[in-house]
């Protein structure tokens, strides 16, 4: 692999520090080095010098004054240490509201130097004969709506998303090359946009990785994309979809925040955070389980009719229920949290066919740190699970001593990370290990779904998928349960924690599973509407005899 020769596009020699860690990681990689920097003037904010957005403005600055503290990762961080290790060019630009165009002899100049990629830093979309000045192309982030992750809070959106793309225009296509959708901040704008930025700058590092490793093959799979058709626009009288409980929407209008549209922004952040107040001073949420027994081997679809498991009492929650058979009985498994400790521990309960409900609940594994998501199953007459302890920064092995009350650890299999949910599967003489890994301090556990393979899970070391993370999405990351195969399918149950932790279930069919490929698609998505009371479910497990699903209750 020959590593690539940067170029980075800037305005200024301090830059934020999501930006600035972009160019700390490629400076340190084997596989780019950061051989130039093309400065261009700074950037001027086109909604700074127009009264029709004073509003806007004054909304900003009392957001910065509530939540500027809190938003590290928009600090300035000075790259002039970075700059004088490399070389500096200074450019002239034409500037617009949202774009900036370098003249035709400094387009020329950049090119001179020979970069295989021009990476844009500035904020603003990039035109003209700069596109073309690396090899492959300028590549910046794009954003749905303008200003960049504003009306996704204003209008309580459940995710925010941004996009790398190479950037074409309207006459000749870019590239698509990546998304990440990641939770809406709910109260802040500028939390909002840093917190999307943030957990967004590895992709860029990952990227620029996988294109020194394939060269311009890396472009064949990427869809094409224009800087000016490809945006969808809100249809006029477009039906818009709210959820009832939490009042999340999943779209976002893309007009510019005028005076009276910044009024009517301050007056819905304002209206929401009474509201979740009130809400939290009134309401109590707890995690319950449900279950049916299923018909002839077939989950019984009518989720109202399921019955539910009662708590200890009203300090205690239970979630993440797995279900499994073992000869003639059926025994589940789940986590149990005590308000008092906040720290989950693991319980095993006995279904009575008779009396139709879990009896006889015996604890099977506490530990110092939080354990959740009993992920349990069985491997030549052996009794395996894998609880979750991302507290611990492991993924943990536990082989059944005597089933199903007697656990021991036999091995470590991911260590250093901070992982959730291990879920395995078997697959033509592989183990699959899909999990959710938040890659870096302040990062999310449900925006991103790593894949690991080895030949036994038991003895090999797990290998890391070339594609990893394999999905950047957080409507349909994080694992929900063991994969389901039915009808030639492979069903894998996804979170969806838009808006809020554990918001719906989500059934992705997996339509690529190979040590180079990775490939899934959306089917089906559940959402807790099958009860007046329950306002979210994240968990689905099965067995033969019986099927468990996972909600909060609100009372």
């Amino acid at each position: 692999m020959t590593p690539l020769r940067i170029a980075a596009l800037i305005d200024d020699t301090a830059l934020p520090r999501y930006q600035a860690e972009i160019l700390h990681e490629l400076q340190k990689s084997p596989f780019c080095s950061i051989n130039l920097f093309v400065k261009k003037p700074k950037n001027s904010d086109p909604l700074a010098a127009d009264n029709r957005f004073l509003l806007y403005r004054l909304l900003r600055k009392f957001d910065a004054a509530l939540f500027g503290r809190s938003a590290p990762y928009l600090a300035p961080e000075s790259i002039e240490e970075m700059i004088a290790q490399s070389r500096l060019l200074e450019i002239e630009t034409h500037e617009s509201a949202w774009l900036a165009e370098a003249s035709a002899n400094a387009a020329q100049t950049v090119a001179e130097a020979a970069p295989d990629l021009l990476l844009n830093f500035t904020g603003k979309a990039i035109t003209g004969d700069l596109l073309h000045a690396a090899r492959y192309g300028l590549w910046e982030y794009r954003h749905t709506t303008l200003p960049p992750a504003f009306w996704e809070t204003v209008l309580a959106q459940g995710y925010s998303e941004v996009t790398l793309e190479r950037a074409g225009s309207a006459l000749e296509p870019g590239y698509m090359l990546r998304r990440l959708r990641t939770v809406t901040h709910p109260k802040s704008i500028r939390k909002n946009f840093e917190q999307l930025m943030w957990r967004s700058h590895m992709m860029m590092v990952r990227e620029v990785e996988r294109l020194a490793k394939e060269g311009e093959a890396y472009f064949h799979d990427k869809a094409r994309t224009t800087r000016f058709y490809d945006m969808p626009q809100p249809q006029k009288g477009a039906r818009k979809v709210c959820d009832p409980q939490f009042h999340f929407r999943d779209d976002a209008d893309k007009a510019l925040p005028t005076n009276m549209r910044a009024l009517g922004a301050f007056a819905r952040l304002l209206g929401r955070y009474l509201k979740f107040t009130v809400r939290r001073a009134f309401t109590m949420d707890r995690w319950i389980i449900l279950f049916s027994e299923n018909e002839a081997g077939h989950v019984n679809p009518d989720l109202s009719i399921w019955q539910r498991v009662p708590l200890p009492s009203n300090d205690y929650f239970q979630a993440d229920p797995f279900v499994v058979d073992e000869g003639e009985k059926s025994y589940l498994f789940y986590e149990e949290l005590d308000y008092k400790t906040l720290k989950g521990y693991l319980l095993v309960a006995e279904y009575d066919a008779q009396q139709k409900r879990f009896v006889n609940p015996q604890e099977i594994l506490r530990k110092e740190y939080h354990l959740s998501y009993p992920n349990i199953f069985k491997v030549d007459g052996t009794w395996y699970m894998i609880p979750e302890t991302h507290e611990n920064g492991t993924v943990d092995l536990y082989e059944a001593e005597q089933f199903p009350t007697k656990w021991r650890k036999v091995r470590t299999m991911l260590e250093g990370v901070k992982a959730v949910d291990a879920t395995l599967f078997h697959k033509e003489g592989k183990w699959w290990m899909f999990v959710g890994i938040a890659e870096k301090e302040g990062f999310s556990l449900n925006d991103e779904l790593w894949l690991y393979y080895c030949d036994d899970f038991r003895t090999d070391t797990w290998q890391p998928h070339p594609q990893n993370p394999v999905v950047s999405d957080v409507t349909c990351a994080r694992p929900a349960g063991h994969l389901i195969e039915s009808g030639g399918a492979l069903w894998r149950p996804a979170q969806n924690c838009s808006g809020v932790y554990g918001r719906g279930l989500v059934m992705n069919e997996v339509l690529e599973l190979t040590t180079t490929t990775y490939k899934e698609r959306v089917a089906q998505q559940i959402r807790a509407d099958f009860a007046h009371d329950l306002v979210a479910v994240h968990t689905f497990n099965r067995s033969r005899r019986l099927s468990v699903i996972d909600a909060i209750r609100s009372r």
